[in-house]
């Protein structure tokens, strides 16, 4: 058993993540790994989750129920994280693939800009730029040839943008009156990573946000070598499972580790159990997601 709340699961290694916080030209940083979406429904509720998380897949099975007496056909997307036009390396999800009923699903991608929580979508469309546009802009200070300004108050007084571009997966679903639906996506998640790094360093900037305890800490010191520690850090969007009608009434989640030495920590409101050498789990009954997941992976 692994006490509630700042849980840590300490086996012997480590990793990392933030969207934030690249630390140097030497690393990369990943968004944000997220879910898919829509305003909040009052009809639909998720029967059942089953959220499976590793450095090299993220997986999600879902189980839909329209509760009401009506069809309900309903826009839903999967956003993509913002994009990123920075001078670090840059870890992007990828390989998102989507089936419904086990039969694989065609999306379209929608290019969506957002200032300040705005959809500026449209104003975005119109003056013409591409997000290659916004990379020269940002490099050089000047508007692309053949482009008309975008609006001063989209960007901060060095020129960087203050709204965000992301792609995102949309399609249309429809849901049966009383009937439930199952819905699965996988990808590729976008990670934090680099060259290895300082325990000092990560325990510095990573301990806080993964509650890495003192115990790890000390796990991670001793194993420190003369090039530091290998690391990835993972960012899961877990809240908007809260968009749908009522808890989860089923919620499996699965961390898995690439091998049985390594460190695996994050804050969680749950008892996580180690189901093998890999694998931890947690299972609940009318689950509420109250954070995000931030998972450090020290190795």
């Amino acid at each position: 058993m692994i006490p509630r709340r700042l849980l840590v699961h300490a086996l012997f290694a480590l990793a990392l993540l933030l969207a934030a916080t690249a630390h140097a030209n030497d690393s990369s940083f990943g968004d944000a790994n997220g879910t898919i979406q829509l305003t909040r429904q009052p009809d639909i509720r998720m029967s059942k989750e089953a959220l499976f998380i590793s450095e090299d897949l993220v997986r999600v099975d879902y189980v839909f129920t329209n509760t009401s007496t009506r069809d309900l056909l309903v826009p839903i997307a999967f956003p993509m994280p913002p994009m990123y036009f920075g001078p670090a390396d840059h870890s992007e999800l990828t390989e998102f693939k989507l089936w419904v009923d086990g039969k694989p699903v065609r999306t379209e991608r929608k290019l969506v800009a957002q200032l300040d929580g705005a959809d500026v979508s449209r104003v975005w469309a119109a003056s013409g730029w591409s997000s290659d546009d916004l990379a020269t802009y940002i490099d050089s200070g000047k508007t692309p040839k053949g482009r008309k300004a975008l609006p001063k108050d989209w960007f901060d007084p060095d020129g960087q943008p203050l709204f965000t571009l992301s792609e995102y997966f949309t399609w249309q679903q429809r849901f049966a009156a009383g009937k439930s639906v199952s819905i699965r996506h996988s990808y590729a998640p976008s990670l934090a990573t680099g060259v290895p790094m300082p325990a000092a360093d990560l325990i510095r900037d990573y301990a806080k946000d993964t509650c890495l305890d003192a115990g790890a800490q000390r796990t991670a010191r001793r194993r420190e070598r003369e090039y530091g520690l290998e690391w990835s850090n993972l960012r899961y969007i877990l809240l908007t499972g809260n968009n749908w009608k009522g808890p989860i009434q089923e919620f499996h989640l699965t961390l898995k580790k690439r091998a049985p030495t390594d460190i695996v920590s994050l804050c969680f409101d749950g008892e996580l159990k180690r189901t093998d050498p890999l694998t931890f789990e947690f299972e609940q009954k009318d689950f509420v997601p109250t954070q995000d997941l931030d998972v450090l992976f020290l190795r």
